[in-house]
């Protein structure tokens, strides 16, 4: 029922929690429209929050302070959000033409973790197919309780720029931070986006929003076959040279994105690349 954290983190969460009820109704005062409450605090392991956009109601589960703020991230800060008006509408109407079209819009979730940024697609976008893409068993296995009644479909893999085998590393910095690294003798999967793309069940598809936040690998991911980067319209990604200093893990994106004619937004974390010839 409740998070596993030390007592001063749920003292903390609580307040935080308290201090933003109010924060969220004085934010409309001032034309300011934030989309999600947290109705419940992130002591519980099942947390309620309220869509505004949507008005409805949906849940998430949390095991501990970690996953609490993955829900803090991405429901009441969200990161994931396009701000750019210009940029958003232009996506919006994207995103309409092809369900017009009878086509459903892709979007790819690299990196998945516990479904959370999953969720907030599905709920932004329903009637998208979105692809969650998680290595590590457990954290799958979270995604899927997130994303219980939702057109989403599950990929116990990794992401990479081949097909391939790997091993899950954990530097020990909790859930979020699994890494892969490639190994012949590896036991988990790697899958490339080239084959997401090529896989029968996406055929009636057409690609929308690819989030990739794969603690490092980006480095691999963008080394070659990078032909899907213009199906894209979207692309969100947080690099992590921050973390993996002198190893230049981010230059393989950059060289790849470099040469496409795509807008370049920082946003907190994460990166959107918006490109510039969608219509």
């Amino acid at each position: 029922m409740f998070v596993h954290m030390s007592y001063s983190k749920h003292a903390k969460e609580l307040a935080r929690w308290a201090f933003g009820l109010p924060n969220f109704y004085a934010a409309r005062l001032f034309g300011k429209r934030p989309r999600f409450l947290k109705v419940t605090p992130g002591v519980f392991s099942t947390q309620l929050i309220y869509d505004r956009d949507h008005r409805s109601f949906f849940s998430v589960r949390s095991r501990d302070d970690i996953d609490v703020s993955v829900v803090r991230q991405i429901f009441v800060q969200e990161d994931y959000a396009v701000e750019s008006q210009d940029h958003a509408a232009a996506l919006q109407r994207f995103y309409d033409s092809i369900l017009e079209s009878g086509r459903r819009p892709l979007i790819i979730d690299c990196g998945g973790n516990t479904g959370l940024a999953t969720r907030y697609f599905a709920e932004t976008y329903p009637g998208a197919t979105v692809v969650c893409v998680e290595p590590e068993e457990k954290n799958m296995a979270m995604a899927r309780l997130n994303n219980p009644e939702t057109e989403v479909s599950f990929l116990l893999a990794g992401i990479g720029n081949s097909d391939a085998w790997a091993d899950i590393v954990d530097p020990g910095r909790g859930n979020w931070a699994y890494r892969t690294e490639t190994s012949d003798t590896g036991k988990t999967q790697i899958i490339s986006v080239n084959s997401i793309l090529g896989d029968p069940q996406y055929q009636d598809c057409t690609p929308f929003i690819i989030k990739i936040d794969i603690e490092g690998f980006e480095e691999n991911l963008f080394e070659k076959n990078t032909e899907w980067l213009d199906a894209f319209p979207l692309l969100i990604i947080e690099l992590h040279d921050w973390m993996l200093p002198k190893q230049a893990t981010s230059h393989n994106f950059l060289q790849a994105i470099s040469q496409k004619n795509r807008d370049f937004i920082y946003r907190n974390e994460n990166v959107f690349s918006i490109s510039n010839t969608f219509s």
